[in-house]
């Protein structure tokens, strides 16, 4: 049990939580981040995406309504008049089909919105995302090691029982290639692996349909840009990331029928959108960026372009998540 759990944990215990929650020991807002929702279990894919199961969030989307206030895309601009008021926004990343079948219902039985940040080329071209593609070879593996090698420099163990951290060996590697040298990579595990190409048809299996967007967005969930196929764009010239990003945008507003004005971008740490990638978002027509290396935004103090997100996870304890929005001062 990690320092912050534990002080989680002796939190909850001794009814301080609750107490901060009721003093209001911080004003601004917290934008949550969800991937997946529901059963990891037997999944070939990387298991770091299931943000929590099915029970879990519901518990956490009944937490936040009876504490927070719970805001959509369309009241960031009323945030920065105001001086106090503790603001949560729920938002999901990618376009995965349980993001429908269980985090959909949940959030209309408590009148909570969202919003669901797509990879239109997902949704368009039903293929694997590199990240679960690469978990896929590395479980999927027929060989016990890859061998040493240019990418990874080390040799590194394909064995079940090390699938875990051999799977973000092998993606931390992924993030920081050039943007044409992915596919030789993912090429290379295919073959080392013995696994060759994640199939085609699994896909389908995976993400949303456009029918499914339409719906939720009826029902009152708001959607926005996440690119069209999830390149980290830092690592791309300015021309590819300009395509990215305005195809996509415009590839959503064609199906839900709305102008969209917010994106979130693809792995989001500081150093995987640049000053070029701002600028593509302000001729695009976007007016917010969402970031995802943690913390919190407090009241007036924002970059609009870099509204940060904190990562709900699977393995995080029930009291660790009520901390991190009691006293993100500290927990995020």
């Amino acid at each position: 049990m990690s320092k912050k759990e534990l002080l989680a944990k002796a939190l909850d215990w001794s009814g301080f939580n609750s107490l901060a929650r009721t003093a209001a020991l911080w004003n601004g807002l917290i934008v949550l981040n969800y991937h997946r929702v529901g059963d990891i279990d037997g999944s070939l894919f990387d298991h770091e995406l299931w943000s929590a199961s099915a029970e879990d969030f519901e518990q956490q989307v009944h937490f936040l309504s009876l504490n927070f206030d719970l805001i959509r895309i369309s009241d960031l601009d009323h945030l920065s008049n105001r001086h106090r008021g503790r603001h949560i926004l729920i938002t999901f990343d990618d376009g995965y089909l349980d993001n429908y079948e269980w985090a959909f219902p949940i959030l209309k039985a408590y009148n909570s919105p969202a919003t669901f940040f797509l990879t239109t080329g997902f949704l368009d071209e039903r293929k694997v995302a590199w990240w679960d593609e690469i978990a896929w070879m590395v479980r999927s593996a027929t060989q016990n090691t890859l061998p040493e090698n240019p990418w990874t420099k080390t040799a590194v163990s394909l064995k079940p029982d090390d699938c875990d951290g051999s799977i973000k060996t092998l993606l931390s590697v992924f993030k920081k290639l050039p943007g044409d040298k992915t596919d030789d990579y993912l090429n290379f595990l295919a073959e080392k692996t013995g696994s060759g190409r994640c199939p085609q048809e699994i896909a389908d299996q995976v993400w949303m349909t456009w029918d499914m967007v339409r719906e939720m967005h009826e029902a009152g969930m708001d959607f926005g840009g996440h690119t069209v196929n999830h390149p980290i764009l830092a690592n791309h010239p300015e021309e590819k990331q300009r395509f990215e990003i305005e195809h996509c945008k415009q590839r959503i507003e064609t199906e839900i029928g709305q102008t969209i004005s917010a994106f979130s971008y693809p792995v989001g740490g500081k150093d995987c959108f640049d000053l070029r990638t701002r600028n593509c978002l302000k001729q695009a027509g976007y007016r917010w960026g969402f970031s995802y290396y943690g913390g919190f935004s407090r009241h007036g103090i924002h970059d609009q372009w870099d509204i940060p997100r904190i990562a709900v996870e699977s393995e995080q304890p029930a009291t660790l998540f009520r901390a991190s929005v009691s006293l993100p001062q500290v927990f995020c």
